[in-house]
């Protein structure tokens, strides 16, 4: 029996899920008032690019 699930290419481009979430997080990003509140969205958004933790050892 053939598995076609094996035989399926994985698409590189992200999931409409991965959009939304992207979108839904840099909406996020222009709304943050507060000091604490940007400080707090930096860092999340270095962990959405995954340099969280290479940035924060060069700080």
């Amino acid at each position: 029996m053939i598995d076609y699930k094996e035989k399926l290419i994985k698409s590189s481009e992200p999931s409409l899920e991965q959009l939304v979430d992207g979108t839904e997080f840099m909406v996020g990003m222009m709304q943050a008032s507060t000091e604490s509140e940007w400080s707090k969205k930096m860092s999340e958004f270095e962990d959405f690019l995954g340099i969280g933790d290479e940035t924060s050892k060069l700080v």
